[in-house]
């Protein structure tokens, strides 16, 4: 797979009331993160950038997320793009569905 496909995550934000996005572009390291507020590097498990951008939305997250976004970044030279969107779609739905109970 090219590494510069691009995933995103759509994570409903209690603080705004709507879903924000996030993306992740695989590194040899980690991820190229990004959202409206920042962007950096961060590891195969997204720390800490995209857990310090969540924590400021005030989304909360199960303390298991980050094995769940490591496995990914572990798959995404053996399976497509669009399998490998469908887990970060999955998780965003898990997150948001989450989200809109909790508040």
């Amino acid at each position: 797979m090219n590494n510069t496909s691009r995933f995103k995550m759509r994570i409903y934000s209690p603080r705004w009331g709507h879903e924000d996005l996030y993306h992740f572009i695989k590194t040899k390291e980690g991820w190229k993160f990004e959202n409206y507020r920042c962007k950096g590097e961060v590891d195969r498990g997204g720390s800490p950038l995209f857990y310090k951008t969540l924590v400021s939305e005030s989304i909360y997250y199960p303390h298991d997320l980050e094995s769940y976004i490591s496995m990914i970044w572990d798959k995404v030279e053996i399976l497509n793009k669009e399998q490998v969107q469908y887990i970060f779609d999955e998780l965003s739905e898990w997150l948001s569905t989450s989200e809109k109970d909790f508040h």
